[in-house]
C-alpha cells in the first residue's frame, strides 16, 4: 500500500510540474502557482493517493467537506479552492495527453422562488426598467426579506416601521448613496404592492430617505500626469500585463465604467469601419465611438497573444481556470495593483477614477460639456456636472477679479 501511494505521489509531483509550467505561460504568478500546488496535495492526500486523473469535479467537492469538518475549517472556502485548482490541473492534463474527469458540477435544483417577487419583476418589465435597475431593486428587496424574516416580521406587505428599522441597520454597513438607494427599492415595493391590490394604502411616500448631500466627496479626478503614471504598474510583457493594457487605454481614451469595458464583446469591434460600439449599462443604450488606432493595436495584442483560448464572447476573461467573462469588481482590483506597482498615491483608487479624469481633461481642453456628456453616455448636462467639477484650473481662469 506505501509503494502504491508513493509511486502515486511521484506521478502526481511529475505531472504537476509539467502543468505548472503551463500556468507560468498563461501569466500566473509564482503566488498563484504555489497555492494550487498546496491544495491539489491536500486533495491527493484527502483522496488516499487515488487515481487523480479519475476525479471528478462532485467528488472534489464531497471530499472538501470532509477535509473542512475534520479541520473545522470554513467549508465554503475550502469547496472554493480545491474546486478552482482541480479544474486547473483539469484544464492542464489533457495538453499533455492525461485523461481527466469532469469539471462540471450536477445542475442543483431550482431553488423556490417568491411569487409575489417574480409579480414584481414582471410588472418592472412591462414599464421598460433597464435590467440593471432592476436587479439593484431586487438586490435591496432580497435583503429586506432577509431582515425581516430573521426579526419575524411580516412579508410581502412590510410595516413601516420594520422598513425604517432595516434602513437603520443598513446605514451602519453601507455607504449614504447605497442606503438611499435600498429607501427607493422599499418605495417602489410599496407602490406596487398597493397599484395591485397587495396593500390597501400606498404608504410608498412615507418612507424616509438619507439627507441628500450634493458633493457629499472631494473631486476624483487626478492629474493626468498621475493618469499617465499608472500605466507604469502595467506589464504587457504578460498575458495578463496585456489585458490590464488595453482596459487601461479604454478608460483614457473613453472614459469608460468598468462594466462597460467588461461587457465588451468580440462583435462590438468593427475592424473594417473602425468603430466601437459600446451598450451602456444603466439605460441600454448603444453609442458608436471611433476605434482609435492605439486602443486597437492594444485590444489586437491581447487578443492574439494574451486571451486564453475559450468560447466566451467577452473581450476580456479571466486568467484563471476555468476561463470566463470578468466582472467589472476584478477590473477595479487591478487597477488598484497598478497603483501599488506604479507607488501612486490617491484618496480613490478605482475605475471611476479614470472616467472623472477623462472629463476633467476634455473640459480643460475647450471640448463642450455636451460633447463630453455624449461620450460618456449622459443624458442630463446635469450628469456630466458632477465629473467635471474637478476642473479646478478652467474655473479659475473663468473668475473675475475681485473689486479693490
Amino acid at each position: 500500500m506505501n509503494a502504491r501511494r508513493a509511486t502515486r505521489a511521484a506521478e502526481f509531483d511529475r505531472d504537476l510540474e509539467r502543468v505548472s509550467q503551463l500556468w507560468r505561460r498563461l501569466g500566473h504568478t509564482p503566488r498563484s502557482i504555489d497555492a494550487y500546488c498546496v491544495y491539489l496535495r491536500q486533495l491527493l492526500r484527502q483522496a488516499d493517493y487515488c487515481n487523480y486523473r479519475q476525479l471528478s469535479a462532485e467528488r472534489v467537492v464531497q471530499l472538501s467537506r470532509i477535509y473542512a469538518r475534520r479541520r473545522h475549517i470554513d467549508a465554503h472556502r475550502a469547496r472554493w479552492m480545491w474546486l478552482s485548482s482541480f479544474r486547473a490541473l483539469a484544464w492542464g492534463l489533457p495538453q499533455l495527453g492525461q485523461p481527466v474527469g469532469s469539471i462540471d458540477l450536477p445542475a442543483e435544483a431550482p431553488r423556490e422562488h417568491d411569487p409575489v417577487m417574480l409579480s414584481y419583476k414582471d410588472f418592472a418589465q412591462q414599464f421598460g426598467w433597464a435590467e440593471h435597475t432592476l436587479s439593484l431593486h431586487l438586490h435591496h428587496l432580497v435583503e429586506l426579506r432577509r431582515f425581516l424574516r430573521a426579526h419575524r416580521a411580516p412579508w410581502p406587505v412590510p410595516r413601516l416601521g420594520d422598513i425604517d428599522r432595516f434602513l437603520q441597520a443598513a446605514a451602519k454597513r453601507w455607504a449614504r448613496t447605497t442606503v438611499g438607494a435600498a429607501a427607493g427599492s422599499c418605495r417602489t415595493w410599496l407602490r406596487f404592492l398597493f397599484v395591485t391590490g397587495r396593500s390597501a394604502r400606498d404608504l410608498s411616500a412615507s418612507v424616509a430617505l438619507p439627507p441628500s448631500i450634493t458633493y457629499p466627496r472631494p473631486p476624483r479626478a487626478l492629474p493626468w500626469g498621475t493618469v499617465r503614471q499608472l500605466h507604469r504598474g502595467i506589464d504587457p510583457r504578460t498575458p495578463i500585463g496585456r489585458r490590464d493594457d488595453a482596459q487601461y487605454l479604454l478608460f483614457c481614451a473613453y472614459g469608460l465604467s468598468s462594466a462597460e469595458v467588461a461587457h465588451l464583446k468580440l462583435e462590438d469591434i468593427d475592424w473594417d469601419r473602425s468603430i466601437l460600439h459600446i451598450r451602456r449599462i444603466k439605460n441600454g443604450a448603444t453609442v458608436d465611438l471611433p476605434l482609435l488606432p492605439a486602443v486597437a493595436h492594444g485590444i489586437a495584442r491581447y487578443l492574439r497573444q494574451g486571451r486564453p483560448r475559450t468560447t466566451c464572447r467577452r473581450i476580456f476573461v479571466r486568467h484563471t481556470i476555468p476561463f470566463g467573462p470578468i466582472n467589472s469588481s476584478a477590473i477595479g482590483q487591478r487597477v488598484q495593483c497598478w497603483a501599488r506597482r506604479a507607488q501612486v498615491k490617491a484618496p480613490f483608487l478605482g475605475t471611476h477614477l479614470f472616467r472623472h479624469s477623462f472629463a476633467t481633461r476634455q473640459l480643460e481642453q475647450g471640448i463642450p460639456l455636451k460633447v463630453i456628456g455624449d461620450i460618456l453616455g449622459h443624458r442630463s448636462s446635469q450628469t456630466t456636472g458632477i465629473y467635471v467639477r474637478s476642473a479646478l484650473s478652467r474655473l479659475r481662469r473663468l473668475a473675475l477679479p475681485v473689486p479693490t
